[in-house]
């Protein structure tokens, strides 16, 4: 086994959580922070005390919708949702699960196809603050890790990718910008599509200094931006993140939510103007595919899924059968095998199966293989972002202080 630098130890997770807040499995915390259980530790990120290097040239995020080798989920809430995702990942998605803070076993789901990884967690929303997982031309996997947006809320969730790697002889590359994984979307040809929610959070830089990173780090060659529900004041659907409302099923194919509301329906408008009649990477004309979404106290969207080696795992929704056959339909139309799953508990808190997973790919060329640990040479990282401590005269400012 060859040896790596520059991972989080597990035995750092503790240094950095606040202790104002305690996991309670039956009363999670939302994708928004709860004031009334949550406080800002008033520090900087933190992006581990190690040595981590840039992303290699031949490293690149590739498409949720290419293959999938593994999926990681943190067991910290809504467990009959979790273990409908996990039983789908498993068996007709064919992927490993990594559940962080998870049982033993998990009914359904075989054991050949299931770590648990000990770690403390603060949330289930393992798509912003989970690692985002590269593949590389030369054989071997490797993880980003950007500054999760309630980093000052919530430390344990911000370490993940780091224990991630820790626990699974991973190379762990730290990117500093704020930067949730629901709001990162990437075709096959190196498109980066997401909402300019990352530019408002990362508003001490410019947009083309934070357009590098996402080049430098996960290997984007365009960099495509939407407006979100609510632009530039605070989301409508609770996070402002593009797997609220769009979803890639390929290189071609783009399936847009649709309501009768505002600030939806107009948002939903202008992105489907964008892809209408655009040629997409692979020469084809973006094909739109349109579902139902509606706000009922919460934003309740069927885009926020999960795509594992052509199963789509999607929402079902209590007294909402006609909706849901209508999306089950839209991801068939695409060619994939779906399987649904009930998110009622978790799309009032912000999020739904998109939301609790991240996904790390196969390698080019073999199944993944945690065995092999590649050896990165590290630089050291200062990350530019200051205490949020008031709220200043920044919109976004205010909205990070406020646990948006």
């Amino acid at each position: 086994m060859k040896k790596i630098n520059g991972f989080v130890a597990l035995s750092f997770l503790g240094i950095f959580s606040t202790g104002a807040f305690a996991l309670d499995i039956n009363n999670p915390l939302p994708n928004w922070v709860d004031q009334s259980r949550e406080k800002a530790d008033g520090k900087p990120p933190v992006m581990a005390p190690t040595l981590r290097g840039t992303t290699p040239a031949d490293f690149r995020m590739p498409a949720e919708y290419e293959q999938v080798g593994a999926v990681v989920m943190g067991w910290a809430a809504y467990t009959p949702m979790l273990t409908g995702i996990a039983k789908a990942v498993t068996g007709p998605g064919k992927a490993q699960l990594w559940m962080v803070a998870g049982p033993a076993s998990l009914p359904g789901v075989p054991a050949a196809s299931y770590t648990r990884i000990n770690a403390p967690l603060d949330t289930v929303w393992t798509r912003d603050y989970g690692p985002v997982g590269l593949s590389a031309g030369t054989g071997r996997p490797g993880i980003v890790d950007s500054i999760y947006r309630h980093y000052q809320y919530r430390r344990n969730d911000d370490a993940v990718p780091g224990v991630i790697g820790k626990a699974k002889g991973i190379g762990v590359y730290a990117m500093p910008i704020i930067m949730d994984g629901g709001n990162l979307l990437m075709d096959s040809k190196g498109n980066l599509f997401m909402t300019k929610r990352t530019y408002l959070w990362n508003s001490n830089m410019s947009e083309e200094q934070v357009n590098a990173h996402l080049k430098n780090y996960l290997k984007a060659k365009n960099i495509i931006t939407f407006d979100y529900s609510g632009y530039p004041g605070e989301p409508a659907d609770g996070t402002g993140h593009l797997d609220m409302f769009v979803k890639l099923l390929n290189d071609h194919t783009v399936l847009i939510s649709v309501a009768d509301t505002e600030p939806f329906k107009s948002n939903s408008e202008k992105a489907i103007a964008y892809f209408k009649n655009r040629k997409a990477p692979d020469g084809e004309t973006y094909k739109i595919i349109t579902i139902k979404a509606w706000y009922d106290g919460a934003w309740y969207t069927y885009t926020n899924s999960l795509v594992v080696n052509n199963t789509a795992i999607i929402s079902s929704f209590a007294g909402h059968q006609a909706e849901d056959a209508a999306a089950k339909a839209a991801y068939e139309s695409a060619g994939f095998n779906v399987v649904q799953v009930p998110s009622d508990s978790s799309i009032v808190a912000g999020g739904a199966i998109h939301c609790v997973t991240q996904t790390i790919p196969v390698l080019p060329g073999k199944a993944l293989n945690v065995t092999d640990i590649p050896s990165f040479s590290g630089v050291s990282l200062s990350v530019p972002l200051a205490p949020l401590r008031d709220s200043g005269n920044s919109t976004a400012l205010d909205q990070l202080i406020n646990g948006l």
